[in-house]
């Protein structure tokens, strides 16, 4: 009876193959052929391969001050986001940290500069 693996130990696999592992030391580790072992590594250094097709081609934002107090202006007032809220949204879409300090001047500057208008 042969054993099944699932997709996370056949990506494990690749990826020890792909770091140079030894394909015969994986095999005795993992009991799987060093036919199958071979198969993955390929199967992943293609995936590996797509992936940095699609950062190539990715469209970019450049995040710069106006922009981000927009962002949080508009996050607070428009979808009445906490602070905590506008952290994890710029952490989650953006991958940039932001202080709640940060946040919080922005909103205040925002305030003060509405309160003239």
């Amino acid at each position: 009876m042969s054993k099944t693996y699932g997709q996370s130990e056949k990506f494990k696999i690749g990826c020890r193959a792909i770091t140079g592992a030894s394909i015969s030391d994986i095999s005795k580790d993992s009991g799987m052929s060093r036919e199958y072992i071979y198969q993955q590594k390929e199967k992943l250094e293609k995936y590996a391969a797509s992936l940095d097709e699609k950062i190539e081609n990715a469209q970019t934002l450049e995040i710069d001050k106006a922009f981000k107090e927009r962002t949080i202006v508009s996050l607070a007032l428009d979808c009445g986001s906490s602070l905590e809220g506008i952290q994890r949204f710029f952490n989650g879409v953006y991958k940039t940290k932001i202080s709640i300090g940060c946040i919080s001047g922005v909103l205040k500057k925002s305030s003060r500069k509405s309160a003239k208008v």
